[in-house]
């Protein structure tokens, strides 16, 4: 099996290697290739060398690149499974099915969740949309990668995915607006952990972020704040369409856009603890 991995970057550059698990023939491209030498993913120096793949994975940032990929990738007579590991808005699956449906090629909405640190070991969620056969025949392949879940038809994956990091972003920033609000009581950042570890109000940002990233001033996470707000601002769309949208929601997207404009630059998601502590000092 010829396998194809379009997207190396921060993710796709330590996804791509697990591949060789199920084979020897993995050909990785990306504008700005960040493989190691050492690699098994062979380079290719233009998407035409992915055109006889038997599978291709996309991991690129949004739904318009998956789409001129894709297109091209049929131009070039491809007749592989696709598989799109990219946060996209869920509407990309229709767009997507559009696209593939003349040629007969069909293709599976597999976000991921986890970060850099589970893309390396091989531990990440992955929420897959589309159809049964089409899973079947990814599985092996993503379990190679993490623990693939089929959840629903085309587009399931996409939703999901937003929806994960609207409750994960919802958590960070209350997270962090607790945490510097305890330290003006004299609250001890690793008391406050501790206290909130072992209560009601425990998170992903309470048990992983807070230490690693936060209070070592580190803020490198490997997921950066643009993608968590793009996100959130696709979970704020179906929210609304689905007619459950809270003050909340809005409030959210509109304050990530805000603070990730505040910071400049490429900031870690877990900067927003930064963008707090100069809101208060104004």
């Amino acid at each position: 099996m010829k396998i194809g991995f379009i997207g190396l970057g921060k993710m796709g550059s330590v996804m791509a290697p697990r591949l060789a698990s199920q084979t020897t023939q993995i050909i990785g491209y990306d504008l700005n290739l960040q493989l190691p030498a050492e690699s098994p993913v062979q380079r290719a120096s233009g998407l035409s060398e992915l055109s006889d793949c038997d599978i291709i994975f996309t991991m690129v940032p949004e739904g318009g690149a998956v789409k001129e990929i894709i297109a091209a990738l049929l131009a070039f007579g491809n007749r592989a499974l696709f598989v799109d590991m990219s946060s996209c808005h869920p509407e990309t699956s229709a767009q997507l099915a559009d696209l593939l449906a003349p040629t007969g090629h069909s293709a599976l909405d597999a976000p991921v969740s986890g970060g850099v640190g589970k893309a390396r070991d091989g531990s990440l969620m992955i929420m897959t949309g589309g159809t049964e056969a089409d899973f079947a025949q990814a599985k092996p392949l993503l379990e190679a990668m993490g623990n693939p879940v089929h959840i629903g038809p085309a587009g399931a994956g996409y939703a999901m995915k937003a929806l994960n990091n609207y409750v994960s972003a919802a958590g960070l920033v209350t997270s962090f607006q607790a945490l510097a609000t305890a330290q003006k009581f004299g609250i001890a950042p690793e008391k406050f952990q501790t206290i909130i570890n072992a209560s009601t109000g425990r998170n992903n940002t309470t048990e992983v972020k807070i230490d690693k990233f936060v209070l070592t001033r580190a803020f490198d996470s490997g997921f950066a704040l643009n993608l968590m707000t793009k996100d959130v601002a696709i979970a704020s769309d179906i929210i609304a369409e689905n007619g459950f949208t809270l003050p909340l929601t809005n409030e959210l997207a509109d304050y990530l856009k805000e603070a990730l404009e505040a910071l400049g630059g490429e900031p870690d998601h877990t900067e927003i603890y930064r963008h707090l502590e100069l809101l208060a000092a104004k």
